[in-house]
């Protein structure tokens, strides 16, 4: 578990049996160590990457596109002291930039998480942007940082993380420890993409479907030594890598859940590796209402990801 994120209170020592669509091998592969840190044998394919930031470029908090004072209920004030919005305030307010701030630009920075490695990044808005609830980040005005976090982090990208495959992720209001908005840029759980993969069929491109399309995922409980099996039900969508680059995320969850729901929600991407290239987006809930016998739903994306 990332020592960002709160420890899950709906949690409970699941040793489950894996959903149906997944077999016992995918199971004993969460288990397994990773081989390496080398990139994903098959990426999906990506326009090449963008130029580097120039050291020191200029950035300003509360630059373009960022929330209006009206939201400054919702989506928290610049004089907040949350950790990771100071922490904003440090790559953006020296040149260059302090070098744990392994990127800054006009809307975003992207930073290490904690623990520090090479597969651990966090992504965070320039502007004061308190979390997943903040009606902004679902407007036209706000910029993707869905596909600004693939670009990074992707193989070839400007912070790549080198895992074998990778995992976007964000946590609900009530699962993160701190505030401001951040997306995780990290390693996915070995056999995670191979239980997806399994239901390939049951997932479609259809928004308007995205509800009703759940699937049950084996990931690993950390608050238990040694960890624990947990599976939990998530709403699934597959979108292609123009999907991504040109739709937000944030505002198709939205129309899906409604905004009041917001705060509930954990939203994971990861690289789809058969078929037509592209993504999985996972979305689940701690309240999520799944089909009789089938497990809960979560508000965390600790379960799926790997940071240590």
């Amino acid at each position: 578990m990332s020592h960002n994120e709160k420890p899950d209170k709906m949690a409970r020592r699941q040793f489950v049996r894996i959903s149906g669509v997944a077999g016992a091998a995918s199971l004993m592969g969460l288990l397994r160590p990773s081989p390496g840190l080398a990139a994903p044998e098959h990426p999906p394919p990506c326009p090449p990457p963008g130029a580097p930031t120039p050291p020191g470029a200029p950035t300003t908090p509360g630059a373009p596109n960022c929330p209006p004072p009206a939201m400054a209920t919702q989506c928290g004030s610049t004089s907040d002291t949350d950790p990771l919005w100071l922490d904003v305030q440090r790559c953006t307010g020296t040149t260059p930039p302090p070098s744990d701030c392994l990127r800054v630009t006009s809307t975003y920075v992207v930073r290490y998480g904690d623990p520090m490695n090479a597969h651990d990044f966090l992504l965070l808005p320039t502007c004061r942007v308190r979390g997943i609830e903040c009606p902004f980040i679902s407007t036209t005005s706000a910029p993707n940082y869905w596909s600004d976090a693939w670009d990074n982090a992707r193989p070839g990208g400007q912070v790549p993380v080198m895992f074998p495959n990778i995992g976007l992720g964000i946590n609900s209001a009530e699962r993160r420890r701190f505030n401001q908005l951040h997306i995780h840029m990290a390693g996915i759980l070995s056999g995670v993409q191979g239980q997806l993969n399994a239901v390939d069929n049951m997932i479609t491109r259809n928004t308007a479907s995205w509800g009703s399309q759940i699937v049950q995922v084996t990931g690993l409980d950390r608050q238990f030594n040694p960890p624990a099996l947990a599976t939990r039900s998530y709403r699934a969508l597959r979108i292609t890598l123009n999907d991504l680059m040109n739709d937000n995320l944030f505002r198709t969850l939205r129309n899906m859940v409604g905004q009041t729901q917001m705060g509930k929600q954990t939203l994971i991407v990861t690289p789809r590796s058969i078929g037509t290239r592209g993504f999985y987006v996972l979305n689940s809930q701690p309240d999520l209402v799944t089909p009789p016998g089938s497990p809960g739903g979560t508000g965390t994306c600790d379960l799926l990801l790997v940071y240590n």
